[in-house]
């Protein structure tokens, strides 16, 4: 009997111990907004692994053993909540929505997504990042901002269009601009189409007429799986704009003005008239020349042609609205004159956009812009019109005006004073863009839309050139117009099923376009006080051409997440453009990809203090480029041939109807996590594969044709980026943020035609200096290597191919000897706040890219009296042990001294202080009391204050003169630097 006692007391014991360990507590967690269930919430006793989720119905059961003090709830959009263990086995939860994490969304193609469920690998640039900015398009406000994307100014010329390719780009001599998508409507943006040229490559900037100041968000789609979605036209990448929109509430408005001035960041220097004159006196006598009887005058045609450039900007808009109806209303005039002489651009413009909700099931909405643009054009470069290339070159005792006081005509260096006093160089431009929509609920989770879109583009030049610099005197007019409309049709599905939910989306859109360019111009006017073309008595030009093309796309989206840890996406797209041949009007491309929520698997510590929002993903997809022209692929022919008296055509174009877009497969690795609740890092690894891109292959000319557009050439880049945000101090009166991002880029050209170099190599010629080569950079710099001077005998001394030193270099001793697109890029932001004072500086920098300025052949001219010449020449040999800039002045190398070589090649890394920003908000106390202002704020801001770069370069680093050409990257000719601005403001709110 005490045996079976002893035996029930210690079954009993352990029972109740078991007990104690392994109590069960029940409950269901809703959400304090709407009192609905929330499933797929993390259910975690504290400090431990043990857990569970939350079931369709909010429900929860978890064992919990003995001790256990207190319960972990989260979930993505809410507040985690830490709750108490009691002696009840019920615990019931309600969680506070996380307003910062549900607004962390970002726009992607025909949609938005949560920033920590997305697959897409994107970078987002908002508003707050440019705010104030003294920036004359969207552009200049990635550069520096986004990880991966090289953006670089062609010049400091006002409405000039920038350089700017996402992760390397995808094209070898397409085409190579990123798509920009304006709130769900593709723009126009063929700069070179509407205009006519001004001296250098760089088109006209195609987004001059959209205000940054609308501008709400910028995201720049990068990986496939963002860019697969836009199909034929999403190679070169992505940029979605999306403008500001009103918000419930009252009536806020919003009053921005700035005042600032500019002037160079750099300028080289030129002989003097008395230093001219010495210099070629002491060069034709040391080679035994006659010297002339130099004029005793003087000019500083620098001087004239630099001024201090002023700026004036009004910002004024209003948002508001109530549940039912939303709207923006913003309006923008600018007046900014260049530091050049002659360089002026006004704009004004204006922005509506609504949305109204008509009933539960009907939404409609508008977004509309409308802008007008009156500038004075200059020549940018590599024209004798343009005034800092005159200035440079122009003989410095030459001067614009004549002994009567009047200006004269300088030759073939044009006097560009008169050219700005008494020409006319004008470009007027028109844009409306917008779309209208209506949205219709069709039961829960399910929502019809269709978008109707335009973006009706015109310009108007008008040029004059007096009898001074042209006898008779000239003139042409221009007007183009770029007209666009697009229908938009697309149907969204969401829905959670328990643990699992999933996103489906369906369009069909068509888009049509029609360019129409016409030109009259003429010569011989009576008097040049007659401004119009009409004028001329000897008409020169009447053209007119007409293009017209039209893209009909289907496309589709999925995207599945099971409990909120384990995400997939996929993509299809097929497009039908009629810029293509006909075997190949059709073409399908497409995007998976998936993510690992790591840090919401139960095995994750979620109370570590080192990593939190843990997420892995992976992409693959294709994409397409159909940039390339119009008509490419008929077979057409030429007519004003001559044959045997008669006239003839001539074959032009041979026709193929294979032509089709180039594609570009690229996959993407990405990790990004949130380290010590501080410091957001994301990091990227990419390779892109482009093929079919669309070259011209040489042809016998026996078969009566030069060449042939072929899609052959492939091309690779490869590289990873890293993108950093971190909280460093954020305290009750100090704060102190920093925001890092830095792209690696590898181009590589793979493939080309047959166009062998001296190597074996093939080759696509770029320019003079510049090429694509097989198994390098598609922008190689092939020039020969330039030595020096020596310093016993006093010539100028090259390297053969073989690296052994002459001084008669030929054409076959040209090698690579660099590239014109950086190794790295990026940029860093430090942003301070102490109380109501603010200070941020932003630095972006490019590092392992070469620059070539082709001016020096001409500023270094040893041998030519017919320019002037950069100071540097005073500095030539005179003695054996000379270190000396350039050779002596009887050198057998003084003719030679200026051909193409390495010594016009300068290391185009920098780091520059792109801008300064400080300014005081006034107290919200003091405000009160005033009954009008809600805000506040004066600020001070400096662009391109101050740069770092190689001791030995000569100018800007920051220039690139060929805009937006892919083959021609990192040269110039005497191309305008950037401006150094500082622009004072105010902001006030009402």
């Amino acid at each position: 009997m005490k045996k079976l006692l002893q035996s029930l007391f210690v079954l009993l014991f352990f029972a109740s111990t078991a007990i104690a360990q392994d109590r069960t507590i029940t409950g269901t967690v809703t959400s304090s907004d709407d009192k609905l269930p929330i499933p797929g919430v993390s259910v975690r006793v504290t400090g431990t692994q043990i857990g569970t989720v939350t079931d369709a119905n909010g429900k929860y059961s978890v064992k919990v053993p003995s001790g256990s003090k207190n319960l972990d709830f989260s979930f993505i959009g809410y507040l985690a909540k830490n709750v108490a263990i009691t002696s009840s086995n019920t615990i019931n939860v309600a969680l506070e929505s996380d307003s910062k994490t549900l607004s962390d969304v970002v726009v992607v193609g025909y949609g938005q997504q949560s920033k920590a469920l997305t697959t897409q690998t994107t970078a987002t640039v908002k508003a707050e990042s440019f705010k104030n900015m003294p920036i004359q398009t969207p552009q200049q406000a990635l550069q520096g901002q986004a990880a991966g994307v090289n953006m670089i100014n062609s010049s400091g010329v006002l409405g000039s269009e920038a350089q700017i390719t996402i992760r390397g780009g995808g094209s070898i001599s397409a085409a190579g601009r990123p798509l920009y998508v304006v709130d769900g409507v593709p723009l126009n943006s063929s700069g070179g189409d509407y205009t006519q040229t001004q001296g250098g490559s760089s088109a006209l900037n195609p987004l001059i007429n959209i205000s940054p100041n609308d501008i709400e968000s910028m995201t720049v789609l990068k990986d496939a799986s963002a860019v697969a979605i836009y199909g034929s036209r999403g190679a070169n990448g992505v940029i979605l704009i999306t403008t500001k929109k009103g918000a419930s509430g009252k009536t806020r408005i919003s009053a921005d003005y700035q005042n600032g001035f500019s002037s160079p960041t750099s300028v080289d220097e030129m002989m003097s008239a008395d230093q001219f004159r010495q210099f070629r006196t002491d060069y034709l006598k040391a080679n035994n020349q006659t010297v002339p009887t130099y004029p005793t005058t003087s000019y500083n045609w620098i001087d004239a042609v630099i001024r201090t450039g002023k700026s004036n900007t009004v910002n004024l808009n209003a948002s508001g609205g109530d549940e039912r109806t939303k709207f923006y209303l913003g309006g923008t005039y600018s007046d900014e004159s260049g530091y050049t002489l002659g360089n002026n651009l006004k704009r004004l413009s204006g922005r509506l956009n609504l949305d109204h909700k008509i009933s539960d099931k009907f939404t409609v909405g508008l977004n509309y812009s409308l802008s007008h643009i009156d500038m004075d054009r200059i020549g940018s470069e590599n024209n004798t019109y343009a005034p800092l290339t005159a200035a440079y070159l122009q003989l410095p005792y030459v001067t614009p005006y004549g002994p009567d006081g009047k200006f004269q005509n300088t030759g073939f260096v044009a006097n560009v004073v008169a050219i700005a006093e008494t020409g006319i160089n004008k470009n007027y431009s028109d844009r409306s863009t917008g779309n209208a929509y209506l949205e219709y609920k069709i039961i829960p989770g399910l929502r019809l839309k269709t978008d109707w879109g335009i973006d009706n583009y015109g310009i108007d030049e008008k040029y004059r050139e007096t009898d001074l610099l042209t006898p008779g005197g000239y003139a042409y007019r221009t007007h183009y117009t770029d007209n666009k409309w697009v229908s938009t049709n697309t149907l969204n599905y969401d829905k959670t099923f328990g643990k699992h939910t999933i996103a489906a989306l369906a369009g069909y859109s068509f888009e049509a376009a029609k360019l129409t360019q016409m030109m009259v111009e003429g010569s011989g006017f009576v008097s040049d006080d007659l401004p119009n073309v009409g004028s001329a008595s000897t008409p020169i030009t009447a053209s007119e051409n007409i293009y017209e093309w039209a893209l009909q796309s289907f496309f589709g989206r999925l995207n599945y997440d099971f409990d909120k840890k384990y995400l997939f996406e996929a993509s299809l797209r097929r497009d039908g453009s009629s810029r293509f041949g006909p075997n190949k009007k059709y073409g399908n491309f497409y995007a998976v990809s998936g993510g690992w929520l790591i840090s919401n698997e139960a095995f994750f510590n979620k109370d570590n203090n080192f990593a939190q929002n843990l997420k892995l993903t992976a992409s693959y997809g294709t994409s397409g480029n159909d940039n390339i022209g119009f008509n490419a692929y008929y077979g057409t022919f030429a007519s004003g041939s001559n044959y045997l008296g008669q006239a003839g055509l001539t074959p032009s174009n041979v026709p193929n109807p294979d032509l089709s877009w180039e594609e570009t497969g690229q996959l993407d690795i990405g990790l990004s996590a949130r380290l010590f609740k501080a410091i957001d890092v994301q990091f990227n690894f990419y390779n892109k594969n482009t093929t079919g891109a669309l070259l011209t292959v040489p042809y016998p000319y026996t078969t009566g044709y030069a060449s042939a557009n072929r899609n052959v050439g492939k091309m690779r880049n490869r590289g990873y980026e890293v993108s950093i945000n971190s909280d460093n101090i954020v305290g009750r009166d100090f704060t102190w943020r920093t925001s890092f991002n830095i792209g690696f880029n590898k181009n590589t050209i793979i493939d080309l035609p047959v166009n062998p170099d001296e190597d074996g190599r093939n080759f696509l010629t770029g320019s003079a200096v510049q090429r694509a080569i097989t198994g390098y950079s598609k922008n190689s710099f092939y020039l020969i290597r330039y030595n020096g001077i020596n310093p016993q005998t006093g010539n100028a001394e090259w390297l053969k191919k073989d690296g052994t030193v002459t001084t008669t270099p030929l054409a076959s001793d040209r090698v690579i000897v660099g590239k014109g697109n950086p190794d790295f890029s990026g940029g860093i932001t430090n942003t301070f706040t102490y109380k109501n004072f603010d200070l941020s500086a932003f630095f972006n920098f490019s590092y392992g890219n070469d620059v070539y300025l082709d001016g020096l052949q001409f500023a270094d001219n040893f041998s030519s009296g017919s320019y002037n010449k950069s100071v540097k020449l005073l500095d030539y040999w005179k003695q054996p042990g000379d270190n000396a800039f350039a050779p002596a002045l009887n050198s057998s190398t003084r003719t030679t001294y200026q051909q193409a070589s390495t010594k016009q090649l300068l290391d185009g890394s920098y780091m520059r202080l792109k801008t300064l920003s400080a300014g005081y908000s006034f107290p919200k106390e003091l405000l009160q009391r005033t009954k009008l202002f809600t805000s506040l704020r004066i600020y001070f801001q400096g662009q391109n204050i101050w740069t770092i770069k190689n001791k030995d370069f000569r100018g800007d680093p920051e220039i690139s003169a060929n805009g937006a050409s892919n083959l021609v990257l990192g040269q110039s000719f005497f191309a305008l630097p950037q401006a150094k601005t500082f622009t004072f403001g105010v902001n006030i709110g009402l």
